[in-house]
């Protein structure tokens, strides 16, 4: 357990939390930009006081989507019901609601040599090749970049002079010509390129076929990572090293048997080398090489792309490539960074723009992200699987604002859907494909979205969305195994939006999906970097567990499931300080954790230890964003305040009172939440104040309390 921090008195610096209110503002801007009647009833459903339903349509010709139940135990245990605590005083309700370092660089400390044939490479530092310091990785290092040399001779260095005088004359007569031919002891023949008088690139025939493990070995390339070209057939034709430009050409099948027959055994299988090819340091061989395990590997990938970078400042794939590494690890400053570079570079490509409102949306900087979505909206000539995901964009963005704007959510979401469900029965793979994911996306943030706002039978809609977002996604898996993260996606966005239901759902059976689905996932996965994000998302599905079974009434479970989220979540947290929810998320579950002590176990001196390592995380100002819930923020102090009065520190539940109100007062004015939130939470300030003699605070907030009472009562009348 944590220890405990010193009071302060913090009422002044939730002032700084008008943040809260720029979701409201800004995203009052959202319009629907030509939208149609939504095909799905969703896109007209109506909040409780109307009587719709906000459940999908079952699938229609041509379509896609369809219906697959994969949810289970919806409403087997009531809800927790609000407990009274030192009688007047009550906790709101639901709330109980690396970068590790590359070792240094690989140098190639001696010329390496082939004793049989004789080929003699050199290295020759590029200049500023230095690469920069990246994370650790299980995989191969990079070496330093150095341009490959031959007996002398330096690809895009050496001059036809530099080649005459080292080498000799060559075979030909013309010294002059474009490409010229020597002869070296134990090779079939050297051939020097030129671009003009420069030497472009030096082609080493070998006399015989050599194994590539042999040849690799010799010339002191094994601990490299190649990267392999393939032919359009998809077949393998030969084996490059960006670091130096050194390209293993291998040789057809047929010239392989010439092969001598005392190849050492461990050699056997490996591929035969014809040629060797010495070309300049290129930046497009490093973004191959970064796109060949891009997934499996975000250090060597990231080491890459920076390497090509370096190279060539104008690659605007490998910024966009950096983005959305930096974006799916938690650096979203770094991230925004890259994108916004792109698009600087590329303003006309949609893809680029489209990452960017993303980047913008997670740091919180809402009216930008909907300039950038409303103007790709605008733009003549977009791809329809663009539009889609830009509508879909839009939902998330709308549903972060007010709570009138939030209830546009559900109609972009729909029309996103609209579309991507004509393009996911397509023939062009690089289409039906983003358009199947986009289709599971966006059917999860509608079920999240309803679970969270005031829908009528939200009970029964919300298992309906996840149900066929899960039947989307297992289709998807089994025609692309790369999609497995969509199995870990559907499980934890399942857990969000069941914690927000009446009837919460038993979670220990997603728990157990999401275990076995990042289990699966990293198994083919040795980077630390890579695997993050997967051990990132099962913390959230355990925080959400935990938060689920608190209203179900399984303390045990809740705190086990808690402290699981706390040894998953607090030391990958530090690695994602860039997101503006991060320290908010920790907070919350430190509070999580000890709401369930002070609510259930009635333990508030555990509790409070709990809290005092969520209060401070939990104060500072943070803007609405999809993990932060204003009422969840603001109601989170309320609830503390009860316990740290239990414990007799009167002066700390005050304030750490106060500054939940205040939270809950701006997200009110702001048209986040209903002032009947506040409640709960000047009746407790009230009631603190009169205990402490304070007559005219208490009758202030007692006033406020009966103010909001009697406005709901005529209301109803």
């Amino acid at each position: 357990m944590r220890g405990g921090h010193s009071v302060e008195t913090r009422t002044e610096r939730t002032k700084g939390a008008c943040a809260l209110r720029q979701a409201g503002a800004v995203l009052l801007a959202i319009q629907l930009v030509g939208m149609s009647s939504a095909t799905l009833p969703c896109a007209q459903a109506h909040p409780t006081h109307d009587s719709d339903q906000c459940a999908p349509n079952p699938s229609h010709e041509q379509s896609i989507v369809v219906s697959e139940k994969k949810i289970a135990d919806v409403g087997e245990s009531p809800v927790t019901s609000s407990a009274d605590i030192e009688g007047t005083l009550q906790p709101i309700a639901n709330i109980s609601n690396y970068e590790p370092e590359l070792a240094d660089p690989l140098r190639i400390a001696q010329t390496p040599t082939l004793a049989e044939p004789v080929v003699a490479l050199e290295t020759c530092s590029a200049p500023d090749s230095t690469p920069e310091r990246e994370p650790s990785s299980t995989l191969l290092p990079m070496a330093e970049i150095e341009v490959a040399s031959f007996h002398g001779i330096t690809p895009g260095i050496s001059n036809r002079i530099n080649v005459l005088r080292t080498w000799g004359d060559p075979r030909s007569d013309d010294t002059q010509a474009s490409e010229l031919k020597y002869r070296f002891d134990n090779l079939s023949a050297v051939y020097a390129r030129f671009d003009g008088n420069q030497v472009e690139s030096i082609l080493v025939e070998l006399a015989k076929p050599t194994r590539m493990s042999s040849l690799t070995r010799k010339l002191k390339l094994e601990r490299l990572r190649p990267v392999i070209l393939l032919d359009e057939d998809g077949s393998p034709i030969a084996q490059i090293y960006p670091e130096h430009g050194v390209v293993l050409r291998y040789v057809s099948e047929e010239l392989g048997l010439v092969i001598a027959s005392d190849e050492q055994a461990e050699d056997v299988a490996s591929p035969r080398i014809g040629s060797l090819l010495i070309q300049p340091i290129k930046a497009e061989l490093f973004l191959l090489r970064a796109d060949e395990n891009s997934e499996q590997n975000f250090t060597n990938t990231i080491a890459d792309l920076k390497a090509a970078l370096r190279l060539d400042r104008n690659l605007v794939a490998a910024r966009a490539r950096l983005s959305e590494i930096y974006l799916t690890i938690g650096k979203a400053v770094t991230a925004e960074r890259y994108a916004a570079e792109a698009v600087e570079l590329e303003p006309n490509n949609a893809t680029y723009r489209l990452h960017w409102a993303k980047c913008l949306r997670k740091l919180a900087r809402y009216d930008r992200a909907v300039e950038e979505s409303r103007q790709l909206l605008e733009t003549p000539g977009i791809s329809s699987l663009v539009r889609a995901q830009t509508l879909n964009e839009m939902g998330l963005l709308a549903s972060l604002g007010s709570q009138k704007v939030a209830r546009r959510a559900i109609s972009l979401h729909s029309k996103a859907i609209e579309i991507a469900d004509r393009l996911a029965v397509g023939d062009d793979p690089s289409v039906r494909l983003p358009a199947k994911q986009l289709l599971v996306e966006a059917h999860l943030a509608v079920a999240v979205e309803i679970s969270v706002g005031a829908w009528q039978q939200k009970d029964e809609s919300v298992p309906q969305w996840i149900e066929r977002a899960s039947a989307l996604a297992e289709a998807l898996i089994a025609e692309d195994s790369s999609y497995l993260p969509l199995r870990l996606q559907v499980a934890v966005s399942s857990l969000a939006a069941a914690g927000n239901l009446d009837k919460p759902i038993n979670p220990l059976l997603w728990i157990e999906e999401a275990e076995e689905t990042v289990a699966e996932i990293k198994a083919n996965i040795t980077d630390p970097l890579a695997g993050s994000q997967f051990d990132w998302q099962l913390g959230l599905a355990y925080f959400h567990g935990s938060q689920i079974e608190h209203r179900r009434s399984e303390p045990d479970s809740a705190v086990h499931l808690g402290e699981l989220a706390e040894q998953q979540l607090a030391e990958l947290a530090k690695g994602r300080d860039e997101m503006p929810d991060t320290a908010y998320l920790m907070g919350r579950l430190y509070f999580q954790i000890g709401a369930v002590h002070a609510v259930h176990y009635e333990d508030h001196v555990t509790a409070c230890q709990w809290y005092d390592e969520a209060v401070d995380r939990l104060l500072n100002p943070v803007p609405v964003t999809t993990t932060v819930a204003p009422q969840q923020h603001g109601d989170a102090l309320v609830s503390m305040g009860v316990s740290y009065w239990n414990q007799g520190d009167r002066q700390r539940a005050i304030e750490v009172t106060k500054s939940g109100v205040v939270l809950i007062e701006q997200a009110v004015s702001s048209g986040l939440l209903e002032d009947e939130t506040l409640i709960v939470s000047y009746n407790n300030l009230a009631a603190m104040h009169e205990a402490q003699g304070d007559a005219e605070p208490a009758a202030h907030y007692e006033r406020l309390a009966k103010k909001i009472t009697g406005s709901k009562v005529l209301q109803r009348r």
